[in-house]
């Protein structure tokens, strides 16, 4: 079992408070042919030209939100998958957590619009490699349209704090959250902690887990939800090793620290082959 993990700092949670627009009708065109191995771990990560900032604004000027979903009040969270090309360009477009239907669509939108990302490196050569923004829509009708970085709580599953969960919670910030003894001892920590479900092994199920939480302004962490889901087992695993962590360096806006929150994904990997099932029979 090989447990992996990895902070999104970049792909941060994108919350979209808009008034009320009209979507563009769009037409999904084939992606072209693309080859050459996707490489899961690469040196040099992509990233959005510019960075994470230039990323919100993008977004923020480019999202109309679907007429139909505003007079419906629909609001949630959409998550997309894709593979970032050698040349930047955007492809392979995976969704794995759905809203409503209208928003699914304009989510895509806005990442098919955006302009070629810089590549991720791999032993000094550009790759192919997969990345993932996820955006959460908000309405309000009497705000202009702007999108902003403060968050209300999602459906909390982990350790929660009401009060934090009920304050100001910003997704990106100018200093974000840090684990204090940084990634590779976090991915360390996780993998110590994990313990991989028996019922699970023996099924043989294995992928990612993307869980979100809060560092709230002591560094304290709280809130932790799963955001992508895999198997109950592990999504309750992946939970409570989270709520092992200790204090994180918390977030800072403007100089001020602040309540931040940030996604996690986890891999759980079987290196040996699964366990056989118990039975009944001698």
């Amino acid at each position: 079992m090989n447990p992996k993990t990895l902070l999104l700092s970049l792909s941060a949670l994108y919350l979209i408070t808009i008034s009320a627009f009209a979507s563009e009708n769009f037409q999904l065109q084939p992606p072209p042919a693309y080859e050459g191995k996707i490489i899961e771990n690469p040196d040099i990560p992509p990233i959005f030209t510019g960075g994470s900032g230039e990323m919100h604004k993008f977004i923020s000027g480019t999202l109309r939100y679907p007429a139909d979903a505003v007079e419906r009040n629909v609001q949630g969270l959409v998550v997309y998958t894709f593979v970032v090309e050698k040349d930047g360009t955007l492809t392979n477009f995976e969704l794995i957590h759905r809203a409503d239907s209208l928003l699914d669509k304009e989510a895509l939108r806005i990442l098919q619009a955006m302009p070629p990302w810089r590549p991720a490196k791999y032993k000094d050569e550009f790759v192919r490699s997969k990345s993932y923004v996820p955006m959460y829509f908000r309405l309000n009708k009497n705000a202009k349209t702007v999108a902003r970085t403060t968050t209300n709580p999602a459906n909390t599953v982990g350790k929660t704090n009401p009060e934090i969960a009920n304050s100001e919670v910003y997704s990106i910030v100018d200093k974000m959250p840090q684990y204090p003894y940084g990634e590779k001892e976090l991915a360390g920590f996780i993998a110590h902690q994990l313990r991989y479900p028996k019922e699970a092994r023996q099924q043989g199920v294995q992928g990612r887990i993307l869980c979100s939480f809060i560092v709230a302004v002591d560094g304290s962490i709280s809130n932790i939800e799963v955001v992508q889901g895999l198997h109950s087992q592990l999504d309750n695993e992946a939970i409570r090793v989270l709520s092992l962590m200790s204090k994180w360096i918390p977030g800072e806006k403007n100089g001020e620290k602040v309540n931040v929150k940030c996604l996690l994904p986890i891999d759980f990997t079987i290196d040996e082959e699964p366990i056989p099932a118990l039975s009944a029979n001698p």
